[in-house]
């Protein structure tokens, strides 16, 4: 592309540049003819999930603009398996979730996979449905069946990753699922009742409490139901049995 007949105050977005959620974006590596648009968002934190730390003259204009500059290397858990751990996944979630950080611009080389599958496992705990999910990455990547298999499992079922919730967390995670204090209803909260829904816990004391307990309250009751039904079966088998 040739720039030189561009007007100087011409802004130019990074490739796949796109907005997540306000004050999240995402897109490929910034290049210095990125760098004006990147500073006309007023961001606080970048995430880089690339082989290689940046380049030194990136790393040099997110320190000259205040920036948070954070390096995760991804890393595959098998040879055909997504291109990011869930453990990454979980760590750049935690840093998107915190109000503090935002704005926030995450991405790979390219602004394709990678990213890509780090804003599959926040819709996930978006709680958006598997095919809108994947509807969303098809608009920046090809779908792989290890995407689809690291959504299923991502921090759900048998897996060791648990999202920590920050105390101040942006305002739009759970718009209209939460309630006031920020606590999701028992159904979208427990695993016992939702088994597909992503394992989480709460930085704040009195929410995590509260988390527990309605967890508690939410699997008494289950058990209960179940307890009922199998005595209901059993009450109707009885009942159809031939008498001698």
């Amino acid at each position: 592309m040739d720039l030189s007949n561009m007007p100087s105050d011409t802004v130019i977005p990074p490739l796949r540049f796109a907005i997540v959620e306000p004050y999240l974006y995402r897109g490929s590596y910034p290049r210095p003819l990125n760098f004006p648009f990147l500073e006309s968002l007023k961001l606080k934190t970048v995430i880089s999930l690339t082989p290689e730390p940046p380049a030194e003259n990136v790393a040099a204009w997110a320190e000259s603009q205040g920036i948070r500059h954070i390096h995760i290397r991804p890393e595959k858990t098998a040879k055909k398996s997504a291109p990011i751990r869930p453990d990454q996944a979980k760590d750049v979630l935690e840093i998107i979730l915190d109000q503090k950080n935002a704005p926030v611009y995450v991405h790979c080389l390219n602004g394709s996979e990678i990213t890509s599958t780090a804003i599959c496992a926040l819709r996930k705990l978006q709680f958006w449905t598997h095919p809108t999910i994947y509807s969303e990455m098809l608009r920046f990547s090809d779908m792989h069946s290890s995407t689809e298999h690291f959504v299923e499992t991502f921090a759900s079922g048998d897996s060791e990753v648990v999202i920590t919730i920050p105390e101040e967390r942006v305002h739009w995670l759970w718009q209209g699922l939460a309630d006031e204090e920020g606590l999701l209803p028992i159904s979208a909260a427990s695993r016992e009742i939702a088994p597909t829904i992503v394992k989480l816990q709460y930085e704040d004391e009195h929410l995590e409490k509260k988390r527990r307990a309605r967890e508690e309250g939410a699997r008494y009751l289950a058990e209960s139901s179940q307890r009922s039904r199998e005595h209901s079966s059993a009450a109707a088998a009885n009942q159809t049995k031939p008498t001698t």
